[in-house]
This record gives C-alpha cells, sequence and structure tokens, in this order.
C-alpha cells in the first residue's frame, strides 16, 4: 500500500513521462511542489524503484513508469476524469449528421477515438448474439445444384451452394423457399431445429445448411473490426525500432488476429485497460489497450477502444471511449430495441 506522498510523486511521473516520453528526474518532481525537500523526493523515488513501480532505464538517467505505475494511475483517477461536456455534445452532434447506418456509426466513432486519443481506434459492428432468420430464397443453377441465398434480421447475406439429391425444378424450388421462409422468418437457429415443419427431402437439406450457416455465425463473438488512426500511434517514439513497427502493422492487418484478441480482453463489465505485459501477442507487449462493449446487453453489441503505447494518454482515452460506448449503445438500442 503506497503512502499518499509515494502516491502523488508517483502520479507526476506518470503524468510527466506521458507528456513527455523522457525520463523524469527528482527535480522534474521538485518543480511540480510536492512540499517536501529534494532529498526526500529522491528517497521517495528509490523506494517506488524498488517496489516495482519505477524503472531507471540508465544510471544517469531520470525514472519511467513500469506498467504496475500506470495500473495504479489508471486505478486512482477512476470515475475522476470525463469529457467536458462540450465535447460531450460535440461527439452527439456528429453521430446525429450520419445516416441511420450502423457502418457509418463505426467508421465515425473510430475516427472520433483516434483524433482524440491520437492513437489507434478499433470498432466492431454491432452484432446480435443470436442471429435470426429473416428471408431465405432457392435459384437453379442446374439440375443437381441450387444456390441457398439467406437473409439475416441484421441485413447479413449468406449464400450457399447445395448440392441436390434428385433433379428439382426452379419452380419447385421457389414453392419450398416460401413456405421455408414463411415457417421460419424471426427464428433463431435453434427455434428452426426443433420446430416441427414435416420437412420434404429437400427442405430438410435446406435447414440443414440454414442452421449451419446461422451456427457459424453466431461462433463469432465480433464483427470485422474498423481500424483507423494507425499513423498516430506510430509516429511517436515507442515504435521507432523497426522491428516494432513491423510487428504492430502485421497485427493491425491480420484483422482476423484482431477479432479473436477482442473476447479475451474483453472480460466484464464496462471500460477494461490492459497494460504491457497483461496482452499475449509479443508485440503488444509494449501497449496498452482501452476497451469496451457497447449496444443492448445481452441481445445486439459490438466493440470500441483504443490501442496505443503504454504510454497512452489514459486521462482522454477512458472518458473518450467510456462516452462513445454509451452513445453507440443509445443508437443500437433505438434502431434494434
Amino acid at each position: 500500500m503506497l503512502t499518499q506522498r509515494r502516491s502523488n510523486i508517483l502520479k507526476i511521473v506518470v503524468g510527466e513521462y506521458i507528456s513527455t516520453g523522457l525520463p523524469v528526474s527528482s527535480h522534474t518532481v521538485t518543480r511540480r511542489g510536492v512540499g517536501v525537500s529534494p532529498a526526500t523526493i529522491r528517497n521517495e523515488m528509490v523506494e517506488l524503484e524498488e517496489e516495482g513501480y519505477l524503472c531507471q532505464p540508465h544510471i544517469s538517467a531520470g525514472r519511467i513508469p513500469s506498467d504496475k505505475a500506470y495500473r495504479h494511475y489508471i486505478e486512482s483517477m477512476v470515475g475522476d476524469v470525463q469529457l467536458s461536456l462540450a465535447e460531450q455534445r460535440l461527439i452527439r452532434e456528429q453521430f446525429h449528421q450520419v445516416e441511420s447506418e450502423v457502418e457509418e456509426w463505426t467508421r465515425l466513432a473510430a475516427a472520433i477515438l483516434s483524433r482524440t486519443v491520437r492513437n489507434v481506434a478499433i470498432v466492431t459492428l454491432p452484432k446480435p448474439c443470436k442471429s435470426r432468420l429473416k428471408h431465405l430464397d432457392l435459384v437453379s443453377l442446374q439440375e443437381f445444384l441450387a444456390l441457398l441465398v439467406l437473409v439475416l434480421r441484421e441485413a447479413k447475406l449468406k449464400q450457399q451452394v447445395l448440392t441436390l439429391e434428385e433433379a428439382v425444378s426452379q419452380e419447385e424450388l421457389s414453392v419450398s423457399a416460401r413456405r421455408l421462409s414463411s415457417a421460419c422468418a424471426g427464428l433463431t437457429c435453434s427455434e428452426i431445429s426443433s420446430k416441427g415443419l414435416g420437412l420434404s427431402p429437400l427442405e430438410g437439406q435446406v435447414v440443414g445448411a440454414v442452421v449451419q450457416i446461422m451456427q457459424a455465425e453466431e461462433g463469432e463473438d465480433y464483427e470485422e473490426p474498423c481500424v483507423d488512426g494507425l499513423h498516430h500511434m506510430l509516429s511517436q517514439p515507442e515504435f521507432a525500432s523497426r522491428s516494432k513497427l513491423t510487428a504492430i502493422v502485421e497485427l493491425l492487418e491480420q484483422r482476423s488476429l484482431l477479432k479473436s484478441l477482442l473476447p479475451q480482453v474483453l472480460t466484464g463489465e464496462g471500460v477494461r485497460v490492459v497494460i504491457g505485459r497483461e496482452n499475449k501477442p509479443d508485440a503488444m507487449r509494449d501497449c496498452s489497450m482501452v476497451i469496451t462493449r457497447y449496444g443492448i446487453p445481452g441481445e445486439i453489441g459490438g466493440a470500441l477502444g483504443v490501442m496505443g503505447p503504454t504510454r497512452m494518454p489514459y486521462n482522454r482515452a477512458i472518458p473518450t471511449v467510456c462516452f462513445l460506448s454509451s452513445v453507440m449503445s443509445e443508437m443500437v438500442g433505438e434502431l434494434y430495441g
């Protein structure tokens, strides 16, 4: 447990390092006016180093924060930081100016987040927890081949070619498609599976394919993320090394890897901050993520957050992510509620 004085000194060191990217000396802390002598500050900084909160990159240099220091810094500010009312109004106005298209919302959220925090923004489209069928159609390709066209409630289009056991005309396919669309509209894949429909062999094959497609869709935790602001992040001194820069770019280019990363970091409710070595990918060991969910709990939602070096402006990142999440949740609620 840190004393109040050490906590205050640590807060100054972290704040200065976030602002400048340079090791912080005891003289810098003294100038910030903590009410004690320079010798006392030096001793306290030595103690903070021994306790794992600070590191000294070179003997003659000042100190820089460790992951442990950033964690203490973040926990000490929880509930005390938020966007100004002017910023909140501006963000709301920007959202009201775009059309009621979720793709536009995600792009706007990513642009606002990257511009505000000056790092990489990651935003996924909202996705239902359970997919529901809206409409299906069957199109004859050849005597024994048909194209299944499946439209889900969230306006997603899925297609699959079916190899039929016997030749079927387009008229027969259309009759079966109309019957199944009418019987299954609005249902989840589990509801379709359990519903007694009295299916013909053709219809049984179609329903099996529909259920399989919908199960695969539900197996995806999050949609393909929209990523914005890479140039902000890579212009920072932490990524001057070519190897670090290349590793980060490759991670962000592998959208499937990034999408698989989201469920690992999004545990529990509220805003989650993952710092440095808490990240599993090696490329992110010098990075932090501030991320949260948005949407209608248990029904439909997505993820939004920001990624940058551990020297991230958390006092901007956390309230911006939090506020954008509330705005996106409201808009999803109005559209799907």
